[in-house]
């Protein structure tokens, strides 16, 4: 479960945030959607605790996973390396795990290569694998399919919703269409606050 409530955050005179609520419950995902420059990746740092808000309140239950909008691989370790360096137990059943989430993504292929030798649509699968594979509670992810393309993002927007079907999905989005991929609650930000997609302020 994530919930925030009344979440409010300015930088220097301008008041990003001004009373912004929502509560994720396990087995949901939400979408926040909004003009650039509205709050909502600021609200997603606040939520994982990267930035701290000015008055209101953050509540999680259990690990904690951020997706970040760049796959932010470690650069000296090979997809599969990346995938397991998140992954407690013995190295062998780690490996053989990883390998299962770089198959599952259309991977396997690009189990030895390194994040330079990765095109941009494939590094943000190799993140999402990790994500995976790190088994948190809950999921804040900042446009996770921006670098997929059609067929590749249904794919892996599938592959989502089975793995985090008992977690807590929040998610920033751009594209309006990712919200039915993902079977997820539409929330809009608007003047640091966020609206329900039936227009309801919550």
């Amino acid at each position: 479960m994530l919930k925030l409530s009344g979440i409010k955050k300015a930088f220097g005179e301008k008041q990003v945030l001004s009373d912004a609520s929502l509560c994720v419950e396990r087995g949901k995902c939400a979408m926040i959607f909004g003009m650039s420059g509205c709050g909502k990746t600021t609200l997603l740092r606040i939520a994982a605790g990267l930035e701290k808000q000015d008055a209101g309140t953050v509540e999680k239950e259990g690990k904690t996973a951020f997706v970040f909008a760049e796959a932010r691989l470690f650069p000296t370790a090979t997809a599969l390396e990346n995938i397991t360096a998140v992954m407690h137990g013995d190295r062998k059943t780690a490996k053989k795990k990883a390998m299962e989430l770089l198959h599952a993504f259309g991977l396997e292929h690009a189990a030895g290569l390194y994040p330079s030798e990765l095109s941009t649509g494939m590094s943000a699968r190799v993140s999402l694998a990790r994500a995976v594979a790190y088994d948190a509670d809950v999921y804040l992810m900042d446009e996770p399919f921006k670098s997929l393309d059609g067929e590749i993002k249904g794919s892996v927007a599938a592959l989502m919703r089975e793995f985090f079907a008992d977690k807590a999905v929040l998610v920033i989005s751009h594209d309006q269409a990712e919200a039915a991929l993902m079977n997820a609650d539409v929330y809009y930000m608007d003047q640091g606050k966020l609206f329900r997609a039936d227009s309801a302020c919550v």
